[in-house]
């Protein structure tokens, strides 16, 4: 039996768990010739206690037996869980993370395994609850924005490869700063 593994994200983390692929498969891609195959993996197949048997746990294409293009996975009530762009059965490219009711609660970009670009995170209402950019090895770039579940802005904070550089602003729910401290290189600086 053959192992594929791939990451299960909570909430932006990615963590990696192996199942056993067992799934089904049919025809060949119409940009791949016959290497490539719809793959649907069922409940039963999925070794998810509680899910399911007939349901489709999560479904996507393999090329030449790697996961390879958007694969989508299920709640057991049939809700989306994630939508996650494969290359070479690695992340790489958009995902979107989804809640018990459909909404969307994350979504960004992978490469080799670590988010890069911009990633967006929702408060369970639909309002944006943060903005991060990452650079290209995944590591937080340029500003980041936090905000409050009333869509007010709460914090703002520069970061330059990981490290926070310059002002951290802190705001209430009204928009007034309540806070204001400085970085150099990720370390406070001394107020003067």
């Amino acid at each position: 039996m053959r192992t594929l593994k791939f990451p299960l994200a909570l909430l932006g983390l990615a963590a990696l768990l192996s199942i056993p692929f067992t799934g089904h498969t049919s025809g060949g891609g119409d940009d791949d010739d016959d290497r490539s195959v719809y793959t649907a993996v069922l409940g039963i197949e999925s070794g998810i206690e509680g899910f399911p048997a007939d349901a489709i746990f999560e479904e996507g294409a393999l090329l030449d037996g790697e996961r390879h293009g958007v694969w989508s996975r299920f709640r057991a009530d049939g809700a989306m869980r994630s939508q996650v762009t494969y290359e070479a059965g690695r992340p790489n490219g958009p995902y979107s993370l989804y809640d018990k009711l459909g909404n969307v609660m994350e979504e960004g970009n992978w490469t080799r395994s670590a988010n890069t670009g911009e990633l967006r995170r929702y408060f369970p209402n639909g309002t944006l609850r943060q903005i991060f950019t990452f650079d290209n090895i995944g590591k937080r770039h340029g500003e980041q924005r936090y905000y409050h579940d009333n869509g007010q802005l709460e914090m703002v904070v520069n970061m330059t490869h990981g490290a926070e550089e310059g002002d951290v602003v802190r705001m209430d729910r009204t928009g007034r700063v309540i806070s204001r401290t400085s970085f150099r290189t990720g370390i406070r600086k001394a107020k003067s």
